[in-house]
C-alpha cells in the first residue's frame, strides 16, 4: 500500500462546517496557555505580596537590631540608679605583664593607664581607645595601640610604685 494512501483524507473547504457551533460558548477556551497564566495572576499577587512583607519586616528588623547593638556597644553595662560613679577611681595600675587594655572617656570606665614609668590616656578627641602593654620587672618593654589614639605620659620618678595592680 502507498503511504500517500495512509494518510487521513482531506475534506474540501466548507465540507465540514455543519458540525461548528453556530453559538460557541463564553470562556478562556480561545487563550490556550495565557488562561492558565491569567488564572494564577491572584497566586503571583499573594506571593508579591508576602515577599514584600517579609523585605519590610527585614529591612525593620536590621534597623532595630542594629540600634539595638549601638545603644549595646555606647552602653555596655547598666549600674544601679543610686551608684555614686564619681567616688570610683578611673586609673588602672598595671605593674607586672601582658594585658590588653581599654580605655573611655565614659564613666566608669578607665581613663588612664598607670604604668611603673609611663601614664597612658587617651588623645584629644578620642572616645575610645585600647592598647597592649607588656611590663616587664617593673620597666614597660612595649605599648602598642589597637584601637584608638593615645597619649603617653612619662610618670614622675618621685611617685610611688603600687603595691597592686598586674597578672
Amino acid at each position: 500500500m502507498d503511504p500517500i494512501d495512509r494518510l487521513p483524507h482531506r475534506s474540501s473547504r466548507g465540507e465540514r462546517d455543519h458540525e461548528l457551533l453556530a453559538d460557541p460558548p463564553r470562556g478562556d477556551h480561545h487563550l490556550g496557555r495565557f488562561a492558565g497564566y491569567a488564572a494564577a495572576n491572584r497566586v503571583r499577587r499573594r506571593i508579591l505580596i508576602v515577599f514584600a512583607l517579609a523585605a519590610a519586616g527585614s529591612v525593620v528588623a536590621y534597623r532595630e537590631y542594629s540600634d539595638y547593638l549601638a545603644h549595646r556597644y555606647a552602653h555596655p553595662f547598666e549600674l544601679p540608679p543610686d551608684t555614686d560613679i564619681r567616688s570610683r577611681p578611673r586609673e588602672l595600675h598595671w605593674s607586672e605583664g601582658e594585658a590588653r587594655l581599654g580605655l573611655s572617656r565614659n564613666a566608669p570606665s578607665i581613663a588612664a593607664i598607670v604604668l611603673p614609668d609611663k601614664i597612658i590616656r587617651l588623645a584629644p578627641g578620642c572616645e575610645h581607645a585600647q592598647v597592649r602593654v607588656n611590663v616587664i620587672n617593673g620597666h614597660t618593654v612595649g605599648v602598642e595601640t589597637l584601637v584608638g589614639e593615645i597619649v603617653e605620659v612619662p610618670r614622675p620618678v618621685d611617685a610611688p610604685s603600687p603595691s597592686h595592680g598586674g597578672s
